[in-house]
């Protein structure tokens, strides 16, 4: 009997809804949120503009956000500030990130660096991007060690990088290999290909599998060629394990490139044309 797939059902936000009219701002957000993750947009942000009415601060923030989403670049502004006005984490983070996307460093570095001063590792990450964007690489570098040091897993993948192009394997190693521990599934794919460049192939499959495993796009699409790599030159007429071989690495590499295409890696779509 042939099997029809059920269309998706759309969640049901019926409980959550009936729970926030009850006007509480904490569940307001929360729907809010859950919409907004959801692809509600429309009515994500009445309920964010219900509870940023009340001056929930998080309301203002996520407002924000979806605002800057939708292309409403000046009314998520004035939110954002709103939001740091009634002191909600983070909001001075969201703004400069904006202005960094945008250009404006120096609206940027006015967000970024009293969060910097105090010490979070999110504001002292960003200070290294600005400086870095302005072509102060000694400046960024000292940020990202601060950020470092404050446990900012972003800040270890990005000095990761720079210390492995330099050549300082073993810290870069160190380093990204705790932004793994601390959640940067993206940090895999850079210590795959440090482990490859250095002629350890089986280390540098196992962190691509892990990354690709975890999600990351970019672990993906390096699998994928390191797949295609190992069987490029094999000559295989009267071998059939060899040509077992390398018909599962080429589906494989199929696979992950399928999957690094969902995500939209730029890549992806280039590389599917010529396995």
């Amino acid at each position: 009997m042939t099997e029809f797939a059920s269309p998706p059902r759309r969640t049901d936000w019926s409980g959550l809804r009936k729970l926030a009219r009850g006007g509480d701002p904490g569940v307001i957000v929360q729907l809010a949120q859950r919409l907004s993750e959801a692809g509600e947009s429309a009515e994500a942000e009445q309920w964010f503009r219900r509870a940023a009415a009340q001056g929930n601060g998080p309301a203002m923030a996520g407002l924000g956000a979806l605002l800057a989403a939708d292309g409403r670049i000046s009314e998520a502004i004035r939110w954002w500030e709103f939001a740091i006005a009634a002191d909600c984490p983070g909001a001075d983070q969201q703004l400069g990130t904006l202005y960094v996307e945008r250009g404006n460093l120096d609206a940027a570095e006015v967000w970024f660096l009293p969060a910097a001063e105090d010490g979070l590792p999110e504001a002292l990450c960003n200070m290294g991007v600005v400086a870095s964007r302005r072509g102060f690489d000694n400046e960024a570098r000292h940020w990202y060690e601060r950020a470092v040091r404050a446990g900012s897993p972003t800040a270890m993948r990005t000095l990761g990088v720079w210390l492995a192009r330099e050549g300082k394997v073993e810290r870069a190693v160190t380093l990204l290999t705790e932004a793994v521990r601390r959640g940067r599934a993206d940090a895999m794919a850079v210590l795959g290909v440090i482990f490859l460049e250095h002629g350890d192939w089986v280390e540098g499959e196992q962190w691509l599998r892990r990354g690709a495993e975890a999600g990351d796009a970019d672990s993906m699409v390096h699998l994928a060629r390191l797949l295609r790599e190992q069987h490029l030159h094999v000559n295989f007429p009267d071998n059939p394990a060899e040509a077992e071989a390398t018909a599962k690495a080429y589906k494989d590499a199929r696979y992950w490139l399928e999957r690094a295409a969902t995500l939209r890696h730029p890549e992806a779509m280039r590389l599917l044309h010529d396995v």
